[in-house]
């Protein structure tokens, strides 16, 4: 097969939005908006990542100081975040999806051009309220969908959903996150991993698994807006994925 290609001088130039630029204390490996998804058995490691996630390393701020509200929902409240009673949401107070609609409401247009404002909603353990209450599933998927805009100009949203397994959450869903936290698990999930995560065949997925959770509590990092072949971390070091002609 030849391929032909007849240069035009036509170009395209990115549209300028109103919304929050990039936090310049975030790390580089990471995203600020839209959905994220945190997957892990029981005692796997997620409240561990999530704390350290927030609070930054010795050698790499994270989301350290990175936005200005956090919320942390879930049907208990287990894990010590240190944030405001405010921010700390039982699901068993209010429908999930009046929960976020007042998130929103009380988060939007504090932005400001010289003066961003980003937030960040922990959803953890509720999957199950998604799944069973259409107009919670309705709210979020319009939340996922437009976090650089829903809160207004010069905002940004980003939601972390932690789940135990990826095939609980609807394909809808998951189909929508831009960066993924995996722990270690079964065959069934890996293979959902692979499929709709990764650029990788069966073979290559099982080295990059069998590398990565060569340890209890390991995790492998996708952040699907970096090229194919760096974006992979196994814990916070990032991997580099190349031909073995090129290796």
């Amino acid at each position: 097969m030849k391929i032909l290609e007849k240069e035009s001088k036509i170009k395209i130039n990115g549209a300028k939005m109103d919304t929050a630029d990039r936090p310049k204390n975030l790390s580089k490996f990471l995203n600020y908006v839209n959905l994220s998804l945190i997957i892990g058995l029981p005692a796997s490691g997620k409240s561990s990542l999530i704390r350290q996630l927030l609070m930054g390393t010795r050698d790499d701020n994270l989301y350290n100081d990175v936005f200005h509200s956090v919320y942390y929902i879930s049907p208990s409240d287990t894990m010590s975040l240190n944030l405001p009673e405010d921010k700390k949401i039982l699901l068993d107070q209010d429908p999930l999806e009046e929960i976020l609609e007042n998130i929103i409401q009380n988060e939007k247009d504090l932005g400001e051009e010289d003066e961003p404002h980003h937030v960040l909603i922990i959803l953890d353990d509720a999957v199950n309220f998604l799944n069973t209450r259409k107009q919670a599933m309705k709210t979020f998927r319009k939340m996922v969908m437009n976090g650089r805009h829903i809160l207004g100009k010069h905002s940004s949203l980003q939601t972390w959903l932690v789940s135990q397994k990826i095939k609980s959450i609807p394909l809808t869903i998951r189909s929508q996150a831009n960066q993924i936290w995996f722990f270690n698990s079964t065959k069934a999930e890996k293979e959902i991993l692979r499929d709709e995560y990764t650029g990788l065949d069966k073979k290559e997925a099982k080295k990059l698994f069998d590398y990565v959770f060569n340890k209890k509590h390991n995790f492998l990092f996708i952040n699907l807006q970096l090229p194919l072949n760096t974006r992979y971390f196994k814990n916070f070091n990032r991997l580099m994925i190349v031909d073995e002609e090129e290796d």
